[in-house]
């Protein structure tokens, strides 16, 4: 079980600008290499403050059925819960509190993360879309 970063996930990348109102940030899950089961894929970045208020999984041409979870690397399963996904799902927004870590000297976010049960292979395989608002918003 290792910790891959593709897409938005990779270190250098900062999440997406904020901006008054909903942000939305699409998680492009595309694989150059197979992976294996278990592994967690840092698909994308919320930053510090984020309230998740909307989770779409939109599976791609070489998505194959199976148990997947999303979520962020504190909480695996906070937005789809080892569920079977084969179509359009759209999953449960489980963290009712803003995202909190406790150094404010840089700019800090939570990894989202995608964790399949089995072995994930070359190829485009979907986006997660998460919309977000930040403290003293309206969603």
């Amino acid at each position: 079980m290792a910790n891959v970063d593709i897409g938005l996930g990779k270190s250098g990348a900062q999440p997406q600008g904020l901006h008054a109102g909903p942000n939305t940030v699409v998680c492009r899950i595309s694989l150059s290499a197979t992976t294996s089961a278990g592994d967690v894929l840092r698909i994308g970045k919320l930053p510090q403050g984020a309230i998740p208020t909307d989770v779409v999984f939109y599976p791609g041409p070489a998505f194959a059925a199976g148990i997947w979870k999303f979520g962020t690397s504190a909480s695996q399963a906070a937005f789809i819960a080892s569920a079977t996904v084969s179509t359009v799902t759209r999953g449960n927004v489980a963290l009712t509190h803003p995202i909190s870590l406790a150094d404010d000297a840089r700019v800090l976010y939570e990894y989202i993360v995608g964790v399949p049960s089995a072995v994930v292979s070359v190829g485009f395989h979907g986006n997660l879309v998460v919309q977000y608002v930040m403290p003293g918003q309206n969603p």
